[in-house]
């Protein structure tokens, strides 16, 4: 009787597939989940896609977006490598988006003192109750628990009721597989076990495993800080304050600058891989519009838009350029398709600069012929002499000024005259007596 267990258990272990791993790929997955946290993970997987490794999530996360997290469990069900998701460090949490991910890998782990749950969606500040939306998660959490082997009901309590299991709950009630102090600890125990890879049973081996971390790349590190709530809120207000200048004064640098902070607040919620362009683009807008027409901000939004033209240069190349992390491109086309976009927008750049240079030689600015500064009012700034110039205010602006008579500072003046960027004025009323 037992030679016949042990011959049907080596039967069993030969006709289960092995997969033997010892490139370990680590991504942090902390803070707010967003398409940053899609955009790491995906790479993490195509990386150990071609060294057959294996994937380790570190979750420590309070929750984040629902359709970057959905599609965050399409990418690890459908992942050819097996992907362990892990609560730590000791102490942490993986709440809402972070349980969701956790029950979606192939192999679910926490530390002793750590927590999941409390997964019921939430629109802004309240609690999602809408029975459409709460039975799909849950029975699509159900499905996915299911497909490992875990316990499905946690997938609906968690949502429908907001539970939350510690460690050891967890595992008691099949929600999890393993309990692990530490990295080390935790790969010394999933060492030899069954896992559910692409629909078929397999064993993990886990051989001298080399940790080999993901960082970020400068696109996600962006995205992950404009997704903190209270910089995201803080971006919004701002907006419609500068909104509200531009409309009250009718000044161009304020509503371009109102349509810039709109553009953060909104960069968590698109694609990472459209981050570059979108950034490049909107830089290149500001610069050509603050051109064309004549500087009105003096240079503030062309140095606004240069920033936003580099940041989406460097967040196009892949993030092993700077973080030391080993480069494993498959598709090295679309590195080719970002360096060449890199070129065209930097070629078209400096056109518009040369273009501008060699007609400012040609014709007066622009903003004369926007603007007629001749015989507007304002009051001069400085003390005015012939041949000692100072600035005057006009338009709410500070101009550089001459004047062929003495101005005292406080002095109403009126533009004659208008010399490329510089006034000539005249007084119109004596300064106030000090």
């Amino acid at each position: 009787m037992r030679r016949a267990l042990l011959l049907a258990l080596l039967v069993s272990a030969l006709a289960t597939a092995a997969y033997t791993a010892s490139d370990v790929f680590v991504v942090e997955v902390s803070g707010v989940v967003g398409y940053h946290t899609l955009s790491q993970i995906n790479r993490a997987i195509s990386m150990a896609g071609q060294s057959g490794g294996l994937v380790l999530l570190l979750l420590s996360t309070p929750g984040g977006l629902a359709s970057a997290t959905l599609d965050i469990m399409k990418s690890i069900g459908n992942s050819p490598v097996p992907v362990v998701g892990y609560v730590y460090p000791d102490y942490s949490y993986a709440w809402s988006a972070g349980t969701y991910i956790l029950m979606s890998t192939h192999i679910a782990a926490m530390a002793p003192h750590t927590v999941i749950g409390s997964c019921q969606p939430v629109a802004g500040e309240r609690p999602v109750n809408e029975s459409k939306v709460i039975n799909a998660l849950i029975a699509y959490l159900e499905v996915v628990a299911r497909s490992y082997g875990r316990n499905a009901s946690f997938a609906r309590h968690c949502i429908a009721y907001n539970l939350n299991l510690g460690a050891d709950e967890a595992l008691k009630y099949r929600v999890i597989d393993v309990i692990a102090a530490d990295v080390s600890d935790l790969l010394r125990r999933i060492n030899g076990s069954d896992i559910v890879l692409g629909g078929e049973r397999a064993r993990l081996m886990v051989l001298r495993p080399s940790l080999h971390r993901v960082e970020p790349s400068i696109g996600e590190l962006l995205q992950h800080a404009l997704g903190d709530p209270v910089l995201s809120s803080a971006l919004y207000t701002l907006a419609f304050l500068l909104l509200l200048a531009a409309f009250i004064t009718g000044h161009p640098a304020a509503a371009a600058a109102a349509i810039l902070m709109l553009l953060f607040a909104m960069l968590p919620m698109m694609p990472t891989a459209w981050l570059w362009a979108v950034l490049a683009i909107a830089g290149a807008i500001l610069m050509a519009a603050e051109a064309l027409a004549g500087m009105p901000a003096h240079g503030a939004l062309m140095a606004a838009g240069a920033a936003l033209v580099l940041a989406g240069l460097v967040s196009a190349y892949p993030a092993s350029a700077f973080s030391g992390e080993l480069i494993r491109v498959r598709d090295w086309w679309l590195v080719q398709l970002g360096l060449y976009a890199n070129v065209a927008v930097v070629t078209g750049f400096l056109a518009l600069v040369l273009y501008k240079a060699v007609s400012a030689h040609r014709r007066r600015p622009a903003s004369e012929l926007l603007v007629n500064l001749r015989g507007a009012e304002g009051v001069a700034a400085d003390d005015i002499a012939p041949g000692s110039p100072g600035f005057v205010i006009v338009l709410g602006e500070y101009w550089r000024a001459v004047s062929d008579v003495s101005i005292r500072r406080g002095c109403r003046v009126r533009v004659v005259d208008v010399y490329g960027s510089v006034l000539k004025v005249e007084p119109i009323e004596r300064a106030p007596a000090s």
